[in-house]
């Protein structure tokens, strides 16, 4: 939670005419999904908490934090395996704050640091970006190779699981 001050004390450090806005966890979720040759996997988490600083309908700030332990896929085994091998306890947050932003008309691309399993890695995401009156939503998608991150990947039937997650973003932002 302290990470999640430590994002709010970042982004309003400078508000002149500028909006803050922060994650609607009733309606907000980020989602990854993986493969092996014999099943495809994914979870989700609805728990999301993060604010959106935005001026004159541009965004110019983002950041994002997730519990671990907060993605669940329904099926109780693989949540458990999951966490093991994601050290859900060691490191227990995944944290987004964005770095550069290109504010293209509904389409920005967002360079940013992703901190995941203890290790800051930049990344690229481009994002559908929709403001409404009371809302902003951005959705978005990009990939994340375990590797990258120092993930010991498990196997089943001597085969690993493929390195690449997909992760998809569908976050709702409501003015504070």
């Amino acid at each position: 939670m302290r990470y999640l001050y430590i994002l709010l004390f970042f982004f309003i450090s400078n508000i002149y005419s500028q909006e803050i806005w922060q994650i609607d966890q009733n309606s907000s979720q980020i989602k990854y999904s993986g493969s092996h040759f014999l099943h495809n996997w994914s979870a989700e988490n609805n728990k999301i908490a993060g604010v959106i600083k935005i001026n004159d309908r541009s965004i110019e700030n983002v950041g994002v934090v997730a519990k671990v332990s907060e993605f669940e896929s329904g099926n109780s085994n693989l949540d458990s395996n999951s966490y093991r091998v994601l050290e859900a306890l060691r490191f227990p947050n995944i944290i987004f704050k964005s770095v550069i932003i290109n504010n293209q008309e509904n389409t920005p691309s967002i360079e940013g640091v992703l901190n995941f399993h203890g290790i800051e890695k930049n990344i690229f995401v481009d994002l559908t970006f929709t403001h409404k009156e009371n809302s902003v939503q951005i959705e978005g998608m990009f990939a994340v190779n375990l590797s990258d991150f120092q993930i010991k990947r498990p196997s089943l039937m001597l085969q690993k699981v493929d390195d690449e997650i997909l992760v998809e973003l569908d976050l709702i932002f409501v003015k504070r």
